[in-house]
């Protein structure tokens, strides 16, 4: 997450939102956050001193509340041992709590098996229904006789005898076009 976000956006099955709820429920994390929105940024000891609690628990509370977004370390001072103190203030942020959203990408993983069984079942719809080589055969007599008598037969008569049908090819866009109907109403109900 960006620190530069003003807000804090999960849902009740994230991660994230049980480690909020986890801080917020701590006696001690309120008592923290308690204090640093009274005060611009403060040390783990002096936030120690102040609510005469020992630094171990402090410490410990202060990771918690870091990791759920609640508090931010932005700047550090020296002490006068020469050690480094990390300051901490609020981080000052919305919270938001919004229900789970469908998350397109696994919708698709769960679409994608369907158009490989799809395609699988087009190429064998297309092999089954290509003509043999028996029909071939016929289909060149036929094809020589028709040249002979193409006087006797109208054109579009002749057009509909030698069609090629590519019914592998039409159930593949049939499916096709019926997933993609079925996805598109998931996701407009999965918005309701």
């Amino acid at each position: 997450m960006s620190k530069s976000e003003k807000y804090i956006l999960v849902n009740l099955e994230d991660e994230k939102s049980k480690k909020i709820a986890e801080s917020i429920s701590n006696k001690t994390a309120r008592k923290i956050l308690d204090y640093l929105s009274n005060k611009e940024e403060s040390g783990a000891e002096e936030i120690s001193k102040e609510l005469k609690l020992p630094i171990s628990t402090i410490d410990y509370n202060l990771k918690n509340l870091k990791k759920a977004g609640l508090i931010e370390t932005k700047h550090f001072e020296w002490s006068q041992r020469g050690k480094r103190i990390i300051l901490y203030s609020l981080a000052r942020k919305f919270i938001v709590i919004a229900p789970k959203f469908s998350n397109i990408k696994k919708e698709l993983k769960n679409i994608l098996p369907l158009v490989g069984i799809t395609g699988i079942i087009s190429i064998i719809i297309q092999y089954l229904t290509k003509p043999r080589p028996i029909l071939q055969a016929a289909k060149s007599m036929q094809d020589s006789v028709l040249a002979e008598q193409s006087m006797a037969f109208d054109a579009s008569q002749t057009d509909l005898i030698v069609q090629n049908h590519n019914y592998g090819l039409w159930f593949f866009f049939g499916a096709l076009f019926i997933i993609v109907i079925y996805f598109l109403i998931k996701i407009v109900r999965s918005k309701d």
